[in-house]
């Protein structure tokens, strides 16, 4: 069907067949197919040889009429039948508006549902964007317009964000149970982005006002969307519930971590003037995770409070920090790295700076994994690495730059032994590619 025609669709109609010097008025479910309105009730059709709207010629012979597709949805169990039964009760003109774009809202929900969100996609830009698709009935006029379209993105996000809210706060083997709908919520959260992401691109040019509220709930949904997606993956490993870490206890993991920074203010190169080794210890981003955490601006956004009508932070754990530096600062050991666990490094990371950054936060998220578990045996806690990476299409190179940058902010011996073997390892590979460059050139 012409997408245009999703409008016609969602209306509610009344049948307007004359009996008795007055309209009949019952709702029509059917369209003619001589001409494709929605004029006549089920009843009336077989009475009437023309179109009341258009006076086509209906035919004796044959179907008449064929079902409207938001009540094919119905007759499928797609559509709740109470839900149009509320919707058919409407009296006022203002609340005949509301149901029919709760009626559009809901073949919308179809189409997100069963994976159908280009449908949606193509109704903003090839409905909505265009110029030519107007229309003399105020109704499907306001149908038309792309706000309807963010107003549905912007109900159906807070629905699930609701719904994660709930899911979130259950026990870790409730959170198993509801794996399969986690994944399902994801990607709705998937198809709501890909609309907006439409939306943004066809207004980016434009300069309208409603960029900057797009802006924020694209941002939004995308960090809700990473988030949920570190989550089913923390849930599918029990949140190293059952993972030994390296260290007992958060108290000892966060005391290394300051000897760690101790030892890197106190190292110094001679080759560097004294006023440039001030500096760094001024700005206090002596370590390569204070520095990557910093690149986030994650300070700003817990600083500013949303002004959006649906917030993100409402998905954090109570157990989270409140507040987040990227500085590791002796006297606010529960508001920097380390983080407390699993959970409060996945609601820092990916509920907190921007979306874009997503690849930084994947690689900081390794980084916690390393520091947590390296001096283990291997097969204790090297899947889990393994793992995030295939589950997040992360490739063996960025694997190792997150093992090396913690390596580099480790001040053991046992960690300067490891960047040795890979300095000689890095050396070959440099050397195998120049002899190969130098045979290149020679033949």
């Amino acid at each position: 069907m012409d997408l245009i025609e999703l409008c016609n669709e969602a209306k509610i109609e009344c049948c307007r067949a004359t009996r008795d010097l007055r309209n009949c008025g019952r709702y029509v479910q059917h369209v003619l197919d001589s001409c494709g309105h929605a004029s006549l009730c089920a009843e009336c059709c077989q009475r009437y040889d023309v179109c009341p709207v258009c006076r086509t010629s209906i035919p004796n012979n044959g179907a008449r009429v064929r079902l409207r597709l938001y009540n094919k949805c119905i007759e499928a169990g797609l559509i709740s039948k109470r839900d149009d039964d509320r919707f058919q009760e409407k009296e006022d003109s203002r609340e005949h508006i509301m149901a029919d774009i709760e009626r559009l809202y809901s073949l919308f929900d179809v189409a997100l549902e069963n994976n159908l969100v280009s449908l949606i996609c193509h109704y903003v830009s090839d409905v909505c964007m265009d110029e030519n698709a107007v229309s003399s009935d105020p109704v499907l006029a306001f149908l038309l317009d792309e706000v309807v379209v963010k107003d549905w993105c912007k109900r159906t996000f807070k629905k699930i964000i609701h719904d994660l809210h709930g899911i979130y706060k259950h026990d870790l083997e409730t959170m198993q149970s509801e794996l399969s709908l986690l994944q399902m919520l994801a990607l709705r959260l998937t198809g709501i982005s890909n609309v907006l992401e439409v939306m943004y691109s066809s207004f980016k040019e434009t300069f309208s006002g409603q960029l900057h509220d797009l802006h924020h709930l694209l941002e939004n949904t995308l960090k809700a969307k990473q988030h949920l997606e570190v989550m089913i993956w923390c849930t599918r490993h029990q949140f190293l519930k059952n993972v030994q870490s390296r260290f007992s206890n958060s108290a000892l993991w966060s005391l290394h971590v300051q000897e760690r920074k101790s030892a890197a203010v106190n190292r110094s190169w001679p080759e560097f003037p004294s006023n440039l080794a001030d500096s760094v210890r001024s700005s206090g981003f002596t370590l390569f995770i204070e520095q990557a955490l910093s690149n986030l601006g994650m300070e700003q956004s817990y600083m500013e409070r949303s002004k959006e009508e649906v917030d993100i932070t409402f998905l954090q754990d109570e157990n989270s920090p409140l507040l987040f530096h990227s500085k590791i600062d002796e006297a606010n050991k529960d508001g920097c790295y380390p983080f407390k666990n699993l959970r409060a490094a996945t609601d820092v990371l990916f509920l907190h700076g921007t979306s874009d950054m997503v690849v930084c936060k994947h690689a900081i998220f390794l980084y916690y994994l390393f520091d947590r578990h390296w001096t283990l045996p291997d097969g204790e806690w090297k899947y889990l690495v393994d793992d995030f990476a295939a589950s997040f299409g992360i490739t063996r190179h960025s694997l190792l730059e997150s093992f090396v940058f913690y390596l580099l902010d480790d001040h053991t011996f046992p960690a300067l032994q490891v960047l040795c073997f890979f300095q000689a390892y890095f050396v070959s590979l440099i050397y195998r590619y120049e002899l190969v460059c130098v045979v290149v050139d020679i033949c």
